[in-house]
């Protein structure tokens, strides 16, 4: 087996992989993903967001750890520590997530209509 053909089939894998994660986030009916910020500096890829992207999924990624509490009770959702817990029941409520453009560079994510 050459080194073309080992990495070939490591993307095939990597994209199939992908692929199904994808797959569980668009089946509980999440619109907008929360990624927590990680130790690893790609720990999201620029494949998933691709395929998240294509099914209408926001991402926002680099959540500091303090916030995530704070966020998950302002909109209601179970943070989520693993794919295989991710159900339509953990997820939070919001009427509008939109990224808006503040003092000319920063970029600033507005959640509105939360639960009370």
């Amino acid at each position: 087996m050459n080194d073309y053909t080992a990495m070939d089939r490591i993307l095939k894998e990597e994209r199939k992989y992908i692929v199904n994660l994808v797959k569980q986030i668009v089946a509980t009916g999440c619109n907008v993903l929360l990624i927590q910020k990680s130790i690893l500096r790609d720990a999201v890829n620029d494949l998933a967001l691709h395929f998240l992207s294509k099914k209408n999924i926001m991402v926002i990624k680099d959540i500091e750890r303090e916030e995530v509490d704070f966020i998950a009770k302002t909109i209601n959702a179970v943070p989520i520590p693993h794919i295989e817990q991710f159900t339509k029941d953990k997820l939070g409520n919001a009427n509008l997530v939109e990224e808006r453009r503040s003092d000319g560079e920063r970029k600033v994510i507005y959640v509105t209509g939360c639960p009370a």
